[in-house]
């Protein structure tokens, strides 16, 4: 709230329990006070940070181009304006807290890769530990050769695991879908053909009759469901079962299915299946985008959701290639090349992790032998692996079968890496549960996500990197405290 807003209130909270009144008006909070206060708030919160001791085991990050408050001086007197930068959101993993946020020159890799360390130079963290990257699958990301995250494994000499998010490269097979049979966007919030045309108004279009189309959606457990925005509970608990059941009730057809957004597919996944309901007779392509995500792309998405942990990525991506057999063979020439691309939890270290913590006995045996192997020609290497994405096996029958093993080179996962061999002989030997656990690194970044809309939101209201910060740790204190609910039954204190 503004900081009249805050004075307001507190004053009269004052008010009523008799401390301030007219004749003693020496307690009364203006909005100069709550700035004051508000300003030395964060800063004690921004100071506490940069003295405490990180240990970074996981750093995820995401970059964006924001609208940014900057201060100049023109003429001896101070002007505000506005101009887009760059700025980076850093996050810790496990555990998914705010490290902080760069703002890189230039929106190469190389100038992100320096920005990232000087930050690590200028606060108190230490890398000695760090294993794990994680980001989206953009290229100034995950560049074989020149990517952020090969960079730092350069400067650190060392290899890392790359855990790149699931949730973007679900999202890639449907768009790539979609503008191969409707046609590509028009602008940042429209689409060009006849099907992308009518998602912009489909939320006033009454609900007809409809044919029920099967979706074989997971059962989220109770703290994933209460972590659902309101558009993702849109899409699970309503729009799918609605279009499942064949039945779509009053309540539902009046919901706002969310913004149509070019960077949020899942908001167009909603209004796809508005239209849907709301179409007596749908055409080839209605059916074949809706079909597509009530078969593949919500079950992928709320399966990443209900098992986010990264030992399950490479599950998640043979759900993805298996799901999306059904299609014709000329539309599966459109995705199929987008999932190769994306493919990142196809390579033998995230594998060889998803096996190791297998239900299965006899996978956990192969896996850990696998991973011996790998390290007993771990000697005759010389130079840090480059990741590449092995060819997948499109129709594998499992998880384990995604790749050529034979034609891949196998390399340790740097979890394992303590890990002794003595220790290892005995998992081969293990009972029927996995014995061998590892830190529970996501296989999105969703929370990355959440770091940089807050840094967002600081840009175009406070000025410079300091004040940002501040902001940003205070607003997530302030979350932390105060309950979010919709009804008295969602009531939470913690």
């Amino acid at each position: 709230m503004s900081d009249r807003a805050a004075a307001e209130i507190a004053s009269s909270v004052l008010a009523d329990f008799e401390i301030i009144s007219p004749d003693k008006a020496s307690d009364v909070i203006d909005r100069s006070k709550i700035r004051r206060e508000t300003y030395k708030y964060q800063e004690s919160i921004r100071d506490e940070s940069a003295n405490s001791l990180v240990d970074l085991n996981g750093l995820y990050f995401a970059g964006r181009k924001d609208k940014t408050l900057i201060q100049e001086d023109v003429a001896g007197r101070f002007h505000r304006r506005t101009v887009v930068e760059e700025h980076v959101s850093l996050v810790q993993e496990p555990g998914s807290a705010y490290l902080g946020h760069v703002a890189p020159g230039r929106s190469n890799a190389v100038s992100i890769k320096q920005s990232i360390l000087e930050f690590f130079e200028g606060r108190n963290i230490n890398v000695q530990n760090l294993a794990v990257v994680g980001c989206d699958g953009t290229a100034v990301n995950t560049g074989r050769k020149g990517g952020v995250m090969r960079l730092l494994e350069e400067h650190f000499k060392r290899p890392m695991h790359w855990f790149v998010c699931l949730l973007h490269s679900n999202e890639l097979p449907l768009r790539h879908l979609f503008e191969h049979l409707d046609g590509s966007t028009s602008g940042p919030r429209s689409y060009s053909g006849e099907i992308g045309t009518l998602l912009q108004q489909c939320d006033k279009m009454p609900v007809v009759e409809f044919q029920r189309i099967e979706c074989d959606l997971p059962v989220l457990p109770e703290s994933v469901a209460h972590d659902l925005s309101t558009d993702q509970r849109y899409l699970y608990d309503m729009m799918c079962h609605a279009v499942a059941s064949g039945q779509c009730n009053d309540v539902l057809s009046y919901r706002n299915p969310g913004n149509l957004v070019m960077s949020r597919w899942l908001t167009m996944a909603n209004r796809v299946l508005r239209l849907y309901v709301s179409t007596m007779k749908p055409n080839d392509t209605l059916m074949i985008v809706t079909e597509f995500v009530l078969k593949v792309y919500a079950p992928v998405w709320f399966r990443i959701k209900a098992n986010p942990s990264s030992k399950d990525g490479p599950r998640h991506l043979w759900m993805l290639t298996n799901k999306s057999r059904y299609l014709r063979e000329d539309l599966k020439d459109v995705i199929d090349p987008v999932i190769q691309r994306n493919a990142f939890y196809a390579h033998p270290e995230n594998l060889l992790l998803a096996m190791m913590t297998d239900e299965r006995k006899h996978i956990r045996e192969l896996g850990l032998r696998r991973l011996m192997r790998a390290r007993a020609s771990k000697k005759l290497q010389k130079v840090i692996r480059v990741f590449a994405i092995p060819t997948l096996q499109f129709d594998a029958a499992d998880y384990i079968d995604l790749i050529d093993w034979q034609s891949c080179e196998l390399t340790e996962p740097p979890l394992t890496k303590d890990v002794t061999d003595t220790d290892l002989e005995q998992l081969v030997h293990s009972g029927d549960s996995p014995v061998i656990s590892f830190p529970r690194f996501p296989c999105h970044t969703q929370a990355v996500e959440r770091c940089v809309k807050a840094v967002t939101e600081a840009s175009t209201s406070v000025v410079g990197a300091q004040a940002r910060d501040g902001f940003i740790r205070a607003r997530f204190i302030a979350r932390k405290i105060m309950p979010t609910f919709e009804t008295k039954s969602d009531f939470r204190t913690e």
